[in-house]
């Protein structure tokens, strides 16, 4: 997909570009006064993990697998406090490019084999730029990069135990690969990603299938995608009202 980077030279060279957006912006208006947490120190620190990334990327370093786990959370937590000084000083012309570094960076950790356990910037990130795709190719591709991901994440997550936030990444990730796998018009696909649905997010398969089809009553849709959509639907009937 033209829009999203996977050589972590090339994420590391965006997140530069944003990094020195922010700190520019914070000059201006000096929101953040503490220089141990500001965005210089953030910056500094992003530099050296793009650092450790680059050479793990180039193989002249390595990390076992729990290593490597805790370098994703702490290279996610920097990010997601870049993001945080982004909106904070109103950086918006930089938000999409926020969005490319968190689902470039969750692909690149997710093809390093490492666990996942902070998905919230990367689920944002999908959701952002999948809500702008129109074409069916690159909503597939999306919707195979939010299943790698997915793949990665941690045995915590993936048990979904704690339900009480609608708006946890992990089900934000799943329903939207739902999403961008109906909108692709590839009933291969669609099946592959709703036996994962089932699997992920057994609760919401009921109005997740019920409200697609609702949408492609309006929609021109192939007679095969209509077919995989009502398969399922029957297979998971949304509870009649009352």
């Amino acid at each position: 997909m033209s829009t999203l980077i996977f050589e972590i030279e090339a994420i590391s060279d965006l997140a530069l570009e944003v990094m020195k957006a922010v700190i520019d912006k914070n000059e201006q208006t000096n929101k953040f006064e503490d220089p141990d947490s500001g965005p210089l120190a953030v910056a500094s620190a992003l530099s050296d993990f793009f650092q450790i990334a680059s050479a793990l990327g180039q193989g002249h370093a390595s990390l076992d697998a729990d290593e490597m786990a805790e370098f994703a959370d702490y290279g996610l937590d920097l990010l997601d406090r870049l993001a945080f000084q982004l909106l904070a000083l109103e950086v918006m012309e930089h938000r999409e490019n926020m969005a490319r570094i968190f689902i470039s960076i969750g692909v690149w950790f997710s093809r390093q084999d490492a666990t996942l356990d902070n998905l919230e910037g990367i689920a944002d990130g999908f959701g952002r730029l999948t809500n702008g795709l129109n074409d069916p190719k690159e909503l597939a591709e999306m919707c195979q990069l939010m299943a790698e991901v997915a793949d990665a994440a941690s045995n915590k997550l993936q048990l979904d135990e704690d339900q009480s936030n609608p708006y946890r990444p992990w089900r934000v990730l799943n329903l939207n690969a739902g999403i961008a796998a109906t909108r692709s018009l590839d009933p291969q696909l669609m099946e592959q990603t709703f036996d994962e649905l089932v699997r992920r997010l057994p609760t919401d398969m009921p109005g997740f299938l019920a409200d697609g089809k609702r949408q492609m009553i309006t929609q021109n849709v192939p007679d095969e995608v209509r077919e995989v959509m009502d398969r399922y639907a029957e297979k998971w009937p949304a509870a009649l009202p009352h």
